[in-house]
């Protein structure tokens, strides 16, 4: 495989998590990959997603429209920027705050009758250079066990500050089914991908629909955990780099997950690190016990540096800002896993 070679003849690659998340891998994973799918997160309940879900009855079109936007062949077009401009509207405030995209999003579904032809629709009018897929288009939402014996009901509250840890995550539809296009892509793809992203509320949560963990058991595909760079306050608060990876084999049951894609980084600024610090987020450095636990786990530890260089936090809409991943150092790091994959 070289970078000559024909899209069709180019290792698949489905990217699974958040909207924010995947949309840095598949930016970087383009000039490696022939196909491209992104398979995202439907439970969000934040604000302006949450009024739209209301509007529409559908599942949750934050993540989807930020990858929508990500993704489009010209992101700086008039279309791609008016998808993520926030109504300013203090005289209705249901509205206020409101991203177009995802009243766009609403509208489409109710025109369409069908979630995923909504997205679709989003996508051909965007000319996006991937396939994006929600993970379901079951109108469900996020719950969550807490280690004191209470219950989180939508995932606002599941990623809520100041709670008992989590113990457990589930969907409010039992047995909710994956959407079958995002199983078909899982199955014929090379590189499956999990995460970046909110560990419980975006990466874990899209594991939970039907079908998705035996299509993974099942894919001749190299599966990567990409783990995030920090901890998340609410979600991961004193977690480690093994303990992302053994919650990930917990759910998915072993000998599923191939390979953990871990950052190990030097460059962050240390100012930076403890802005974030102050408000939680703590950066995961790999020992060498994690990396021990993770190959027990029968996880290949991959350590690389992959975090994008920040010149601080950047304001984020109902969001916690976190260091990211930079996206042409996770391109590099796939495709030499998807090369090592051609040569065993």
């Amino acid at each position: 495989m070289n970078l000559s070679d024909s899209p069709a003849s180019m290792p698949r690659l489905v990217a699974i998590g958040g909207g924010g998340g995947v949309s840095q891998v598949l930016l970087g994973a383009r000039p490696y990959f022939g196909a491209l799918t992104a398979a995202i997160a439907v439970t969000d309940t934040g604000r302006s997603t949450g009024t739209a879900r209301a509007i529409a009855d559908m599942p949750a079109p934050g993540d989807v429209r930020n990858t929508l936007a990500a993704l489009a062949r010209d992101p700086d077009s008039l279309l791609a920027r008016l998808m993520q401009h926030r109504l300013r509207s203090p005289a209705v405030p249901v509205l206020d705050g409101m991203a177009f995209g995802n009243l766009l999003i609403a509208a489409l579904t109710q025109m369409t009758g069908d979630f995923a032809e909504a997205v679709e629709a989003a996508s051909l009018m965007l000319d996006c250079t991937a396939r994006i897929l929600p993970i379901s288009t079951v109108n469900t939402h996020l719950c969550a066990e807490l280690e004191d014996g209470s219950v989180a009901e939508n995932e606002l509250a599941v990623r809520a500050l100041n709670k008992a840890p989590i113990s457990r995550i589930y969907l409010s539809t039992p047995r909710a089914p994956a959407n079958p296009a995002v199983i078909q892509a899982i199955l014929q793809a090379d590189v499956v991908t999990i995460g970046p992203g909110s560990f419980f509320t975006s990466v874990l949560a899209t594991l939970l629909f039907d079908h998705v963990g035996e299509a993974l058991r099942q894919t001749p595909a190299t599966v990567v955990f990409i783990c995030n760079t920090t901890t998340q306050p609410g979600q991961t608060d004193g977690f480690t780099v093994a303990d992302h990876v053994r919650h990930l084999v917990n759910l998915l049951g072993p000998g599923v997950l191939d390979v953990a894609l871990i950052n190990r980084s030097d460059q962050i600024d240390p100012r930076v690190i403890a802005e974030y610090a102050a408000e939680g987020l703590h950066v995961l450095e790999p020992t060498e016990a994690d990396l021990e636990q993770i190959g027990r786990l029968g996880v290949r530890p991959l350590v690389r540096n992959l975090a994008e260089t920040s010149e601080g936090k950047r304001t984020l809409w109902n969001k916690q800002d976190t260091i990211r991943h930079d996206p042409t150092l996770i391109g590099l790091a796939l495709w030499k896993i998807a090369l090592d994959r051609e040569g065993m």
